[in-house]
């Protein structure tokens, strides 16, 4: 096999594991005085058979009330259960923190409704420990504000995702964003030169606000029937387009959500 051909091949591999990522994700819309207003991502993730949602703070908080999910053009659901956020330091404002990690423990009715249209990733799909590879292995998933299309007569919004294939940030990068390479993870994001991931065509990228909270994937390289599941990793959730350096996307490592569930819950461990 050459090279050519093994790029192909594992591009290929990452297009079929996020599209399986998307089934996953979803789109949180805010209800506005009229109609819904596309606002972030989120990944369903079960843990021992405890369903969850994960997302990043700033989405959802002072919102709990008024933050929806889209499940069919003209439906929203306001997804039930127990919220856990990482609190803030005195002075410390949302936009300037880079933990920016929210939890829903999906109550029993929310678990049914969401199992109707998403899937849920368990235990196997969690990148623990994960060590980056200087390498485009990694697929981001959400949903842009920008790709989201509102019919105001039919009262309904077609919400489309974007999947991006891409690799690590250089390490200098994380102290120029203020990030720490023990709760972040960063990847690149250039709009510009953007890779389109099913025609493998460069074309310019939308405006990725919205993204956060969808999922950072890890897809290693690996031989897999075309009738198979894709091995794929979450490894971060996607917290933030900086303004400083708009080449960058930050996210939160999937390590930092698990340690704050198995302190608030004890029995997943």
């Amino acid at each position: 096999m050459t090279n050519i051909e093994a790029l192909k091949y594992h591009q290929e591999l990452q297009l079929r594991a996020g599209r399986d990522a998307y089934k996953c994700t979803c789109h949180f819309l805010r209800v506005g005085d009229e109609f819904p207003i596309p606002h972030g991502s989120g990944v369903f993730v079960k843990i021992k058979n405890v369903h969850f949602l994960f997302t990043a703070a700033h989405v959802v908080e002072n919102l709990q009330s008024d933050i929806f999910i889209g499940t069919e053009k003209d439906i929203v659901v306001r997804m039930g259960g127990t919220w856990t956020m990482n609190t803030l330091e005195t002075g410390q404002k949302r936009e300037d923190d880079k933990l920016d990690i929210a939890i829903l423990r999906l109550d029993d009715e929310s678990i049914l409704y969401a199992n109707q249209f998403y899937g849920f990733i368990d235990d196997s799909e969690i990148g623990y420990n994960h060590v980056t590879k200087p390498l485009p292995f990694y697929t981001g998933v959400g949903f842009p504000s920008t790709k989201s299309k509102l019919n105001k007569y039919k009262r309904s919004i077609v919400s489309r995702p974007l999947i991006f294939n891409t690799k690590p940030c250089e390490e200098e990068l994380y102290a120029k964003l203020d990030c720490d390479k023990g709760i972040n993870l960063l990847v690149g994001y250039d709009k510009q030169n953007l890779i389109d991931t099913t025609t493998n065509n460069k074309i310019v990228g939308p405006d990725p606000f919205g993204m956060s909270g969808g999922g950072l994937w890890f897809v290693d390289a690996q031989l897999t029937g075309s009738t198979q599941k894709v091995a794929k990793k979450l490894v971060g959730i996607l917290t933030e387009w900086p303004s400083k350096n708009r080449k960058v996307w930050i996210s939160s490592k999937i390590d930092v959500f698990m340690i704050t569930l198995y302190t608030r819950y004890p029995e997943l461990r």
